[in-house]
């Protein structure tokens, strides 16, 4: 993911020019208008699968404000795509073609990127967390008329995909390495139109392989958000999962990991990561260590020897 824009990055009186400036440059640009807010922050990363560009925002304010997406706009920049809106938790007000949508905590609704809308980002200390999925319309083999009447609507809990979706795109949030995996836009695209089929009516065509994908996905979005909590272990996980310990080892049968070794690695190399940031060369070792989820410095001294091929000290002074 690379990060498109992040008001932490310029000063408090800057801050809401600076988010005004960077909304023009989105994959569908939009116009921020409202009382400029005595406290801000705006984060968007931007990144690619395949087909798909998956925008993430974070947004706080002490002022309401909207992005609008004119027909000025449009004809400036048609990508001609969806959008799968996801609200992680809630806030935003939404509306495209007469249809307005308040988002709750795990929410999705489709939008066409080519028709103009409105976005409310309102009042909050709690930073709203957003996830967009854009995809190419013509990825839907379904008549772009056909489409139409669900533009602007959120999807029904009660769509069969619909939670297991909404997880996957949290975990390619949280996870970068996810996005690698070859077969990920294979299985959005699969997803995304199951989900639109089941909207009209019609099978959702999502096989039983997309949904272990789904639920690996999943499996891994936990381990990255968890993995500095040290009392985490299969149970912990299938919990958070929604499934049995025994169906969360048999979802990684034939994977080059089990649970617990593919935690081990995340663990790692988030260590490595930290180890080699000389904004943290300050950070005692032993703080560090224990903040990726180790307890015992031994056991981490020999795990990341066998990994990495040196020390942490050696990656440090490096």
């Amino acid at each position: 993911m690379r990060v498109l824009y992040d008001t932490s990055t310029v000063h408090q009186l800057d801050r809401y020019e600076y988010t005004r400036a960077g909304a023009a440059t989105e994959l569908a640009p939009v116009e921020i208008r409202g009382r400029a807010p005595g406290d801000l922050h705006a984060e968007m990363s931007v990144g690619r699968i395949g087909d798909f560009a998956v925008e993430v925002v974070a947004w706080a304010a002490d002022t309401e404000l909207a992005a609008h997406r004119t027909g000025r706009l449009i004809r400036a920049c048609d990508p001609e795509c969806y959008r799968l809106f996801l609200s992680v938790n809630g806030g935003p007000r939404m509306e495209q073609a007469g249809s307005q949508v308040s988002f709750g905590a795990r929410d999705l609704a489709l939008y066409d990127l080519s028709r103009p809308w409105q976005t409310t980002h309102t009042i909050g200390r709690e930073r709203m967390r957003v996830i967009m999925l854009n995809f190419p319309r013509a990825l839907v083999p379904i008549t772009h008329g056909t489409v139409a009447p669900l533009v602007g609507t959120a999807m029904p809990r009660r769509l069969s995909g619909r939670d297991l979706v909404a997880q996957l795109l949290i975990a390619v949030a949280d996870d970068p390495g996810l996005a690698e995996d070859p077969g990920l836009a294979d299985v959005l695209r699969e997803c995304v139109v199951g989900l639109v089929r089941q909207r009209l009516g019609r099978p959702s065509g999502i096989t039983p392989e997309t949904r272990r994908m789904l639920q690996l996905a999943c499996v891994r979005g936990i381990l990255a958000r968890q993995f500095g909590n040290p009392a985490l272990g299969p149970a912990q996980i299938a919990k958070a999962a929604h499934i049995s310990p025994r169906y969360l080892h048999k979802l990684f049968q034939g994977t080059e990991f089990t649970p617990m070794k593919l935690l081990k690695r995340l663990r790692l190399e988030e260590c490595h990561r930290r180890l080699s940031d000389p904004a943290l060369d300050s950070v005692p070792l032993k703080e560090i260590i224990a903040g990726c989820g180790y307890l015992r410095h031994d056991q981490f001294a020999r795990d990341f020897k066998q990994l990495f091929g040196v020390s942490a000290t050696q990656v440090r002074q490096g």
